[in-house]
């Protein structure tokens, strides 16, 4: 009974946290489009050259080509083996769980969980999701310091806060085993699917993922699927003529990115284009274009994500068929 209790207790409060979340997207979307231009917004994104919007399209794809990279990186430094092709579906089947599927469960858990199912040692699976993904937003953090001293005005005054809490970040994640011994006994903690692996995906990360060259070389690695990224964004304003903005896309969109991850919204959507519109006005860029951009990144981030939901069902119709009750029945009498 009370174990009932329990079940529907948790079940009610995920109810409300999605409905939170819902209502905060709602709200903010709401603010944006009564405050900031949108004809304008939309009409910028329409006028946008055939070969920017390939460049698009090529970044997005290269985008996921970069992360499973990186992912079958650091799985080999643990010594799994894994091929590129699996690793470049799951990433997009985590980008359609994180954007499109109706779930509580994150991207990073479903690639986690698929590539686990593969290998001889499933905890493998998490504690280099884990690494690559700490070492990602250290990474993040970095990408920023240099458009923010490039910035204009005021926005320059955080510089040394971000610069500082960027070095920091480096730091840990060089030197600092116990931030990613936390990470992984935090996730065997609250995830069923890896309970009793807690100590294994420590001794990962403390162990064959705690050399200095392993640590280069992802931080390396990340910052290259970080460029990438915004590299989505800059080609849109160079071909607006504004190259001088792609400072301020280095500058804001990594610290609006930090911010996103903020479970308050339902995949970001709202906090990532009022982020988008507040951070890079700071830069001197008009409200409009900056909504311009979050249309943009939310597109590539779409586009992906519908490759993902191509790969379910790809997956789905080569599964084969259970067996019916007839069928079962005929096997038995042969």
């Amino acid at each position: 009974m009370a174990e009932g209790h329990t079940l529907a207790g948790s079940s009610r409060r995920g109810w409300l946290s999605a409905a939170a979340k819902i209502a905060v997207s709602i709200a903010l979307v709401a603010l944006i489009l009564w405050k900031v231009p949108v004809r304008p917004a939309l009409a910028s994104v329409a006028a946008l050259s055939p070969l920017t919007i390939l460049l698009v399209v090529a970044l997005s794809f290269l985008f996921v080509a970069i992360a499973a990279f990186r992912w079958q990186t650091a799985l080999r430094w643990i010594g799994a083996r894994q091929s590129f092709r699996a690793l470049f579906a799951d990433v997009l089947v985590s980008m359609a769980y994180n954007m499109l599927l109706p779930t509580n469960i994150g991207g990073d858990v479903v690639r986690a969980l698929r590539c686990a199912k593969r290998l001889e040692q499933p905890h493998q699976a998490w504690s280099s999701t884990i690494f690559e993904r700490l070492v990602g937003l250290v990474a993040l953090v970095l990408l920023a310091v240099p458009g923010v001293i490039m910035a204009p005005g005021r926005v320059r005054e955080i510089a040394i806060a971000v610069g500082v809490c960027a070095v920091i970040g480096l730091a840990f994640v060089v030197f600092a085993h116990t931030p990613f011994r936390i990470a992984g006994k935090l996730l065997a903690s609250r995830a069923p699917s890896v309970a009793g692996a807690g100590e294994r995906i420590a001794r990962d990360l403390s162990g064959p993922l705690a050399t200095l060259r392993a640590r280069l070389v992802m931080m390396a690695w990340s910052v290259v699927y970080q460029v990438v990224g915004l590299g989505i964004l800059a080609v849109v304003v160079l071909d607006w003529g504004q190259p001088e903005m792609v400072w301020a896309i280095l500058g804001a969109i990594p610290l609006a990115l930090v911010l996103t991850l903020l479970p308050v919204s339902i995949a970001g959507i709202g906090v990532r284009e009022s982020l988008f519109v507040v951070l890079l006005g700071r830069f001197g860029m008009a409200s409009d274009r900056a909504l311009s951009l979050a249309v943009v990144w939310l597109g590539s981030a779409l586009l992906t994500a519908f490759a993902g939901v191509v790969v379910l069902l790809i997956e789905s119709a080569r599964r084969p068929a259970a067996p019916t009750g007839a069928d079962d029945a005929r096997g038995e009498a042969r």
